[in-house]
């Protein structure tokens, strides 16, 4: 097979096995007890970042693009990546994530994915205190996002594509994901990626009992976008050596 559809397949692929675990394991909670006591949190940190760990073990020795979109922005700004190229990964990682949402939705019933919102990702502490969506919620959630992916985009840069990484496959990128995700789960969910929202947010629109699905979604591409060039600047001017650029 041609080294370039290897490449978007592996993307598509990952990025489905993350999405799916991560807003699956979300609903799974909402079928016992976990949720009502916490465990929610850690049950999603743990499943998603260590799935996170494992798909980047393998999907990285044929592409760089971590099931990612806020991580190929980064390989483009970096000139890693041309334009095209950045883009047919950008739609893989998304094709992938959209069908994970597809298969979230036929596997729950219709009150778990309601309850769960799909397992999509979504502002709730920082929302007012009667629930409305404010223009401070949106800056807060927005800020959150950009730190999230930041965190993950420079673990990414220095522990799998640096020329003197470490040999740990995708373990660092993995807790640090846990890491996002224990903080920011009653935030915005600590989804530090586009993708992890993109795909079971689409399929918000086929369960009655969810309102307004889209409503947040500039907090999960701009909040990425902004992270994701703000770790490019930190590492290439702080982090990187002569021999990586």
């Amino acid at each position: 097979m041609d080294t370039t559809y290897r490449t978007y397949l592996l993307e598509a692929v990952g990025t489905y096995l993350v999405v799916l675990v991560g807003a699956g394991t979300l609903c799974t909670t909402f079928l016992n007890p976990l949720s009502q006591v916490g465990g929610a949190t850690l049950a999603v940190a743990l499943a998603e970042g260590l799935t996170l760990a494992a798909v980047l073990s393998w999907t990285t020795l044929v592409s760089p693009g971590c099931c990612n979109p806020a991580v190929v922005l980064s390989l483009w700004l970096t000139s890693k990546k041309q334009l095209a190229e950045a883009l047919g990964l950008i739609l893989a990682q998304l094709g992938g994530a959209f069908l994970a949402g597809c298969s979230v939705r036929f596997l729950f019933i219709d009150q778990v994915l309601t309850d769960a919102r799909l397992g999509t990702p979504h502002l709730k502490a920082v929302l007012a205190t009667d629930g409305s969506l404010t223009l401070a919620a949106l800056t807060t959630g927005f800020l959150l996002e950009a730190l999230f992916t930041a965190l993950v985009t420079l673990s990414v840069l220095t522990t799998i594509l640096h020329p003197r990484r470490p040999q740990v496959g995708g373990l660092i990128v993995g807790l640090t994901q846990v890491a996002v995700i224990l903080f920011g789960f009653h935030l915005t969910g600590g989804a530090a990626n586009p993708a992890r929202w993109f795909g079971p947010a689409l399929w918000q629109w086929s369960v009655s009992g969810i309102e307004a699905p889209l409503a947040q979604h500039a907090v999960y591409w701009a909040g990425p976008a902004v992270g994701a060039m703000l770790a490019t600047v930190v590492y290439s001017r702080w982090i990187a050596g002569p021999e990586s650029r």
